[in-house]
């Protein structure tokens, strides 16, 4: 047998659905996001089920309280997050656990709200409405420094590294930074940059996170590749 695997386009994709088939099963309203958000002609991106998942499992092994959510578009990644706070809720509501997820588009908050209200989440998930870069600010002033558990980036990327800092001071020690499609963004972020073309601007996020001494970061490659930095 061979000491290396080759990977391969077609073996990434069978990999992507034994992850989705074995780990990251959800029900079918959940499921069907996506397609609903389309047909209202929203555009087909989100996180995925893997990624979802993963969501789901950095929420409850930091036993969040506080996550907060940049890029809400449909709904889809806030419900994963929320299913990770499930040990924060009571049948009569929050016990603590709350995502508060922000959405520069006023239709795709309507949307998803629909959505929220329907998977009875809408009392642990708040939408708020504004850009990513101008919202965290003042959910900062809010919600007070060290106090979120997990913040998740999915939205403008050209705002992650403008919203660093405040991310930073949002965070409790060991809270977690996860910024989506850190592999797979316009263009493969691994791949060789073509002569004469600038770097993906998710290359120059990645290595601009990789490289602040603030974090403990990785990039793990599940759906379109997740970078994960633990304030220290």
């Amino acid at each position: 047998m061979s000491d290396s695997i080759e990977m391969n386009q077609l073996r990434w994709d069978r990999t992507n659905a034994y992850i989705r088939d074995t780990f990251a099963r959800t029900d079918a309203k959940h499921a069907g996001i996506m397609q609903r958000a389309v047909e209202a002609g929203m555009p087909p991106i989100d996180a995925g089920p893997e990624t979802g998942r993963f969501l789901q499992v950095l929420a409850t092994s930091l036993n969040a309280r506080l996550i907060i959510e940049v890029g809400t578009l449909a709904g889809y990644s806030a419900i994963w997050l929320a299913r990770g706070l499930a040990r924060g809720l009571t049948a009569r509501g929050p016990r603590d656990g709350r995502v508060i997820s922000i959405e520069a588009s006023s239709v795709h908050a309507a949307f998803a709200q629909r959505e929220i209200d329907a998977a009875d989440l809408g009392f642990t998930i708040t939408i708020r409405q504004g850009k990513g870069s101008q919202m965290l600010p003042v959910l900062l002033r809010e919600c007070g420094p060290a106090s979120a558990d997990l913040i998740f980036f999915d939205a403008e990327r050209s705002e992650y590294l403008a919203m660093l800092d405040t991310a930073h001071a949002f965070l409790r020690t060991g809270g977690v930074l996860a910024v989506d499609n850190a592999l797979a963004a316009k263009r493969w972020t691994a791949d060789e940059v073509p002569p004469g073309e600038p770097r993906d601007q998710m290359d120059i996020v990645n290595r601009a996170i990789g490289a602040d001494t603030r974090f403990v970061s990785t990039l793990v490659p599940v759906g379109n590749g997740v970078l994960v930095a633990a304030k220290r």
